[in-house]
């Protein structure tokens, strides 16, 4: 939970000086790092805070999946937070493709051919997540969306609901 408060304020931070567009969001990125005050603890701060969140998350999961805490009662809750790892790799894999680098680019050309691959729903799902296959600045807004908005905004009610089924079940004893 602290790896994403501390992902929000510095998030909101960089949200200052970020443009997400196809011609402005590498020179923004630069400018962060380089120019603004503080801007490299700020952005490396997000970025490591990133990292650690998913490595926790994945730390976390282990241990309830060896202790066998995921056994009902507290089944939903496992459910509930194998969705959050989703959601927070999928928060960290969107944050890593806005610098719009030569890596953000094929990372997001292979992913983006990664899920047109799904059966019969790959190329809805491939323009849903990743925009129009031309590189454009409403890719940019797309993925800009997805990172600051619509996944952090599904995982806030599931943090919430994850918190308040342990709070409920109890915590799990070891065995």
């Amino acid at each position: 939970m602290w790896m994403f408060v501390l992902e929000a304020v510095t998030g909101a931070l960089l949200m200052l000086h970020y443009v997400p567009s196809a011609a402005g969001a590498y020179g923004s990125v630069q400018h962060v790092t380089h120019v603004a005050p503080y801007g490299f603890f700020v952005r490396n701060l997000h970025y490591w805070c990133g990292q650690l969140m998913v490595i926790l998350l994945v730390l976390h999961a282990v241990r309830v999946f060896v202790s066998g805490a995921f056994a009902p009662p507290r089944r939903l809750n496992w459910i509930i937070g194998m969705t959050l790892l989703v959601g927070t790799v999928l928060v960290d894999f969107t944050g890593y493709l806005l610098v719009w680098d030569d890596r953000a680019l094929w990372a997001w050309t292979v992913a983006g051919n990664l899920a047109a691959t799904i059966p019969v729903a790959g190329p809805a799902v491939r323009s849903l997540l990743f925009g129009p296959v031309q590189v454009a600045d409403a890719v940019l807004v797309r993925l800009y969306a997805w990172h600051i908005l619509l996944f952090p905004g599904m995982m806030v009610p599931l943090m919430a609901w994850h918190f308040w089924r342990v709070r409920k079940d109890g915590i799990s004893v070891p065995l």
